[in-house]
């Protein structure tokens, strides 16, 4: 029954490994994304207040503001996700040393 359990975990760190090169993989793009939310997120804000300022169109100002909130809920997705990898992956590790 021990050797079972030995052999669990020695096929479990390979899994670890892909895991973690996955985490860093999506930690990275994540921060991509973050940096570039940045950037859209200020020019989408100065395209608002220039169309509700010169335009007084609120239609075109509340379709500017729903991507804005797309920008946001994709961070959030991504965040999400980054979470979730390593929780997996602490979940994984525990299960190695454990």
């Amino acid at each position: 029954m021990g050797i079972l359990k030995v052999a669990g975990k020695v096929l479990l760190i390979p899994l670890w490994f892909i895991i973690s090169i996955i985490g860093a993989g999506v930690k990275l793009l994540v921060h991509m994304v973050a940096i570039a939310k940045k950037i859209l997120g200020l020019g989408i804000m100065a395209l608002f207040i220039g169309t509700v300022i010169c335009y007084q169109d609120w239609l075109q100002a509340a379709f500017l503001a729903c991507m804005g909130g797309v920008l946001i809920f994709i961070l959030f997705a991504g965040e999400f996700i980054d979470t979730v990898v390593d929780l997996v992956r602490e979940k994984i590790g525990e299960l190695i040393l454990g």
